[in-house]
């Protein structure tokens, strides 16, 4: 008996777990084993209770506490076991991939038609799988990162995190860091000349750091400079950003070795 009827609502079987069953509304009852209806009352014995994790003020899904054939016991999450008894999952849900959502945003609210399977996210992050994979494409045809961003409503630095993999790639690389064309001793500009677009092939030539600004879009600014055989030139889109960079950088590979001499 896959289906039945308690409490005026229809129940179905947990796949994994024999001995309940779960309601439409996400009820869970711990069903007798050899119910018969001469002998018996209900069809039940009892009412597993669903605890709601409060995490930060905020109510995360309701688990609840069952025991499999086994004996063995487990802390399940109650609105997955809903999705799958009621078909709104084929099979059980992917962790990694999906992810239950709230119709009306009551996570108390069980009931099967208030769920829907939707594509997993990244805590704290705008983005979906799907969103990633047409990133990466783009990534991939050479598309500016500052484009990418404005068209998906992230950071340019998000999407250069995508790039290099610590984003979206299993907390591995899939692309190597960036890195300084040359040798330089203060750390934080070393890693931020590495972020730079290096072109070498001017050796003996040296210009200071400065400013290209489009006269038609005030966000397309380009700082660039030559140092050491290599012209560097980097997309910024906040010009008074931009010319603080410009100042320490020129401070830094120009005025402060005069100064030293």
């Amino acid at each position: 008996m896959d289906k039945m009827i308690i409490n005026d609502e229809e129940c179905r079987k947990i796949s994994s777990f024999e001995r309940y069953c779960i309601s439409e509304s996400g009820r869970i009852y711990r069903i007798r084993p050899n119910y018969n209806e001469e002998k018996h009352k209900d069809l039940f014995i009892s009412e597993n209770k669903i605890h709601f994790r409060i995490y930060k003020g905020h109510i995360r899904q309701g688990f609840a506490s069952l025991t499999d054939t086994n004996g063995k016991l487990h802390n399940v999450a109650v609105a997955p076991l809903v999705a799958i008894a009621f078909g709104l999952l084929s099979e059980e849900l992917n962790k990694r991939k999906q992810e239950i959502a709230y119709k009306d945003g009551n996570k108390k609210n069980l009931h099967y038609t208030n769920l829907i399977v939707t594509e997993k996210k990244h805590v704290n992050s705008k983005l979906s799988q799907e969103d990633v994979k047409h990133i990466k494409k783009q990534i991939k045809l050479g598309i500016p990162l500052r484009r990418i961003a404005f068209v998906f409503g992230v950071s340019e630095m998000q999407i250069n995190r995508i790039k290099t993999g610590e984003n979206w790639g299993n907390g591995k690389r899939k692309i190597k860091a960036p890195v300084a064309p040359f040798k330089i001793e203060d750390g934080r500009i070393r890693k931020y000349i590495a972020t730079f677009d290096q072109k070498k092939g001017l050796n003996g030539i040296k210009k200071r750091f400065a400013i290209k600004r489009n006269p038609d879009e005030p966000t397309d600014n380009l700082i660039f400079g030559i140092i050491n055989g290599y012209k560097l030139s980097l997309k910024h889109t906040n010009i008074t950003r931009a010319k603080q960079i410009v100042e320490r950088l020129n401070n830094y590979f120009f005025d402060r070795k005069i100064q030293q001499k």
